[in-house]
């Protein structure tokens, strides 16, 4: 009779679906929780909506992270770092501050088609930042850096003589990134055809002045 094996299987981590990385399985609770995050409120999102989505079991979500907070923080905090990651690559071409920002709003928009929702993580984020900024200092870093990216387009502006010297480079930079990449979402949301992304862009370009 043959000798049963007394080797004992892998133990399986409660929620994690089986030959998972602790890194991979978390990376798909954010990429499911993103797509929650983006079509719906803070409470209206489930977090055994979002862990059937990812193809796990509630557990998963509370090996990784404490709450749906917590959960929600992170998934903004990749949000904000894969923008900052386009928009900063986008800026570096050579050129003047038009031909940057012409560029950027190219990007922007070719992103956007992709995009079919509007994207409620944003304002929901920022909602929740007001109200609770120290959970939320990590998050406002990040904007920050974001942020950078158009003020470094403003202080070109200024040193080209298009720009008063007067202006407040931090402001200018905010609104510009508003009127930008908030701005181009969130009239997405009311003309959300591809065809409609082009026509935005081609508006923004008007609205400030750059030529195609």
């Amino acid at each position: 009779m043959p000798k049963q094996s007394t080797v004992k299987s892998p133990e399986r981590k409660l929620g994690r679906p089986f030959g998972k990385s602790s890194d991979e399985t978390k990376k798909r609770l954010i990429q499911a929780a993103a797509v929650h995050f983006n079509a719906q409120s803070f409470g209206e999102v489930s977090l055994s909506k979002i862990a059937k989505s990812a193809g796990m079991t509630g557990a998963a979500i509370y090996n990784h992270f404490g709450s749906k907070e917590e959960l929600f923080i992170e998934t903004v905090k990749q949000h904000i770092q894969a923008g900052i990651h386009v928009m900063s690559k986008a800026s570096q071409i050579q050129g003047s501050w038009k031909q940057r920002l012409n560029n950027m709003l190219t990007v922007i928009g070719e992103v956007q088609k992709h995009e079919n929702r509007f994207p409620l993580i944003t304002s929901v984020a920022q909602a929740r930042m007001v109200r609770e900024p120290e959970k939320y200092v990590e998050i406002i870093d990040l904007r920050n850096e974001h942020s950078l990216i158009f003020q470094s387009l403003v202080a070109d502006a200024i040193a080209a003589g298009d720009f008063p010297e007067s202006i407040d480079i931090a402001i200018a930079g905010d609104l510009l990134m508003a009127l930008t990449v908030n701005g181009i979402r969130t009239v997405s949301f009311y003309h959300p055809e591809p065809r409609d992304t082009e026509q935005i862009i081609a508006a923004v370009r008007i609205l400030l002045g750059l030529n195609p």
